[in-house]
This record gives C-alpha cells, structure tokens and sequence, in this order.
C-alpha cells in the first residue's frame, strides 16, 4: 500500500487528465468545462449543483460512501422495485456524474482521497461544518496540497452564525426562511410548494459560486472556500414581501388564487372547461384596455352580463369593494368555463388578453414547445433494458451543447477507471480495500 503516498503529482495529473479525456468523449460538444475535475461529496442538498457542472462538460465523480448513498432509497423507483440500483430520485439528479465508492472516515480511505484532490479543481460537500475539518479533509489541510482547489461547502445555515449546527430538512428551511408564511390560502395553514426547493436553489447557488471562483482562479492561481447556505438562498425567494416590509412596514398574508389591488383582492386563477388558467383584472390605462376587450370578447357571445353597464374607463380598480368585485368575476368566471384552455389560449394571442392557460406536466411532457426545442432526451439504461425520458439540456447556444451526458452510476461502477487506471492500485489491493470496507 505505499504507493497511496508517494504517487509523484505530475503523473497523477496525467493519469486525471486521462480520466477526464474518457469521461468526455464528444471534447468538441462538451467545451465548456471539460477541462475540470470535480468531486461530489454532496447529499440531496448539492446533487442538483454537481448534475449542472456535469452538463457544462466537467469530470463530475459522485463519492459514494461503501455500499451506496443513502439516497438511493428515496422514490420512487423504477417499475415500483425498491432498490437502490433502481431509484429514479437517484437517476434525476445524478446523471452525467461518475461514480465511485470510498469511505473517508478511515485513514486509508483518506490518504486516497487527498490523491483525488492533488488532480481536481473543485470539491462539493454537504457535511456538518467541521466534519471534514475534523478528518483532517477541510479547506486548510486540502489547499495545501492543491493550492488552486476550490471547495464549495452547502448546508442548511452555513458555517457561521447561530444555527450553523442545526439540522434541516426542505422543508424546514422552506418554512423559516418566510416563503411558506405567504404560501396557501389566507384562511387555511401555510403551505410548502414543489418539492425540494431550497436544495436545488442552494445547488444552484453553489454553481454561480463556482464559476466565479473558477474565473477568479484562472486569474490569479488561488483556490477558495465557498460557504452556501439553503437558508439565504431560499430567503432570496421572497421576492416582493421584503419590499412590502421595507417601504411599508406591512407583512403580506397568504392570498391563494387571489392577488392584492389596493386593499381588496382581485382572482387570479380561474377553472376553464378542461383546466384552470391565469388572468388577472389591473387596473391603469393599458390593462383597462384589456379587460375592456375581454368584455367586448365575451359580449360577441351574450356573456358580458353586468360587465357591459359599468364605465370601465372611469373605474378605479383597487377601490371596488370586494363584494361587488366577486359579483363581476362570477360573469367572468361563466365565460371560461364555457371554453377550453386552447380556445381560451387561442383567444388570448389574437386579442393580446395577456391570459395564460396552467399546464400540468403530461401538458408539457407531450406538448409541441419542448418537443421542437429537443428539450427531451432518452436516457439508456442498459440495466433495466430501457431508456428512461429525461431534460436533455440546461440552455441552447451556437458554440456548444449542454445536455445529460450519460445515464446515473451504479454502485462503485468506476472504481477501476480511477483507483486503478488513475491511481495505479493493483487488482489485489483494490479487493483488500474493498474486503475491509474502504472501498
């Protein structure tokens, strides 16, 4: 085993530069960070962060505790098997990545780890803070050996502050960082949306982080630390309620389906013949211009109701009590449910309505804008005989492509690519490893 000290850097960073030539096979598509080692030591927090940097071209290997990530048993799961080769939770966010296993937690693990990092630009954690400082493993110990690596550290607070050691869960952070307080209806509880939102916010984060980190480094040489909180990040969700706070001194309440206009509510989303859409009724010159249309619109078919004996033009939207608000969007309301969301979409482009028809996924999964923009991929799992329909790209460009690359890895699948094509370990130390649970 004394080769796992005395590997000379230089021919580490040959063999990497190696790895990372077969992991992109198609250079001249994926040109956009093909040039970077990136090891993923992230749990559901960052494997969103890692997948993106995957499909901007980088060397992403996911490290896998022995035996495979917890993760792996998060549904669901192909055809309904439980299995931890088989969760498509797992498939989703970790495709593009390779995938080895390796236990950090012992010495020898380490000392294995660290060859890693004398090749790789960028490490993705999710541990505690002070977990990989307490290895021997933190920002410190690791740029001494790689003084230009960048490690990029996601938890649910950060590693200062007063809840730095807390632990948190999606939700849990979705409910304190004030994006649930307005979430839901007013007379009902606060409500969490999506699922995962502060993980892959944070993720995305994380690689904003990166990038400018990267930019940094090509200038100067230096590596960082890059600290990322799904706090903060999900914080920032709260678009429009801190401006209400800071110039208003007024918190806003949950609304639902209605949104405020002066001090009532105006209906926003409403139930058509096949679907629901979005419409609002606004006030000022240009909107009144719109609603004013829909009444002609619904006219033309006997609908307008009492719609047709008010002045709109003289009309002050956010003065209308909410009570006779409700009695002309009932008139409104009749109408929609008389069409269906194409005819409404259909009505809405010719007339400029600014009215948009809610989609559910099958809508979007078989509709025609995804479908002639590529946006779908299928995704080869040899293992279970099928391809599995997944995103195909983060953005479109003339210069490059930027799609998923390759299915998610198996369990331990490229620990010969890289501790022993990479790292030069024989045969048998890679079954003594495996045999006492470091690999």
């Amino acid at each position: 085993m004394s080769r796992m000290n005395h590997t000379p850097k230089a021919i580490v960073n040959e063999e990497a530069h190696e790895g990372r030539r077969i992991a992109n096979r198609n250079e001249e598509v994926y040109s956009m960070l093909n040039s970077l080692r990136v090891l993923d030591l992230t749990d559901e927090k960052g494997f969103l962060c890692g997948k993106i940097l995957a499909e901007l071209g980088a060397d992403v290997i996911k490290v896998e505790r022995p035996g495979g990530d917890p993760s792996r048993m998060i549904g669901p799961f192909f055809h309904d098997e439980v299995d931890p080769e088989k969760s498509l939770y797992w498939f989703a966010y970790n495709s593009s990545k390779r995938g080895i296993t390796l236990n950090i937690e012992a010495e020898k693990g380490r000392e294995l780890f660290k060859r890693l990092v004398y090749a790789a630009d960028v490490v993705i954690e999710s541990f505690p803070p002070g977990y990989l400082e307490g290895l021997g493993l933190g920002y410190r110990e690791l740029s001494s050996l790689n003084p230009r690596i960048i490690i990029t550290s996601i938890t649910p607070f950060g590693h200062t502050g007063p809840r730095k050691d807390y632990k948190a869960s999606d939700i849990s952070i979705m409910a304190l960082s004030g994006v649930m307080s307005v979430t839901g209806d007013s007379d009902r509880s606060p409500l969490r949306f999506g699922l995962d939102q502060s993980y892959c916010l944070v993720s995305t984060h994380a690689v904003i982080g990166i990038l400018i980190a990267l930019h940094h480094n090509r200038i100067s040489g230096e590596g960082q630390h890059i600290d990322v909180s799904a706090f903060d990040s999900l914080c920032l969700a709260n678009f429009w309620e801190t401006i209400k706070w800071e110039y208003e001194k007024r918190i806003v309440n949950r609304s639902g389906d209605r949104m405020g206009r002066g001090m009532g509510t105006t209906r926003q989303v409403w139930k058509c013949k096949d679907g629901y859409l979005t419409w609002v009724i606004l006030g000022g010159k240009e909107e009144m211009k719109i609603f004013i249309t829909m009444i002609e619109i619904m006219d033309k078919e006997e609908m307008a109701g009492n719609l047709k004996s008010v002045e709109w033009e003289k009309v002050h939207i956010s003065r209308i009590p909410d009570d006779e608000m409700s009695r002309y969007e009932e008139v409104i309301a009749a109408f929609f449910m008389k069409h269906t969301k194409n005819e409404l979409e259909q009505l809405s482009l010719k007339y400029n309505l600014r009215l948009s028809i809610i989609n559910d996924i099958v809508d979007n999964a078989e509709g025609e804008t995804l479908a002639f923009r590529e946006y779908w991929t299928d995704v080869d799992y040899p293992e279970l005989s099928t391809a599995i329909k997944s995103p195909s790209h983060l953005f479109l460009s003339n210069e490059v492509k930027t799609q998923v690359r390759f299915r998610a890895p198996r369990i331990g699948e490229h620990n010969n690519e890289i501790f022993e094509k990479e790292l030069g370990l024989s045969r048998q130390e890679m079954s003594d490893l495996k045999r006492i649970g470091i690999l």
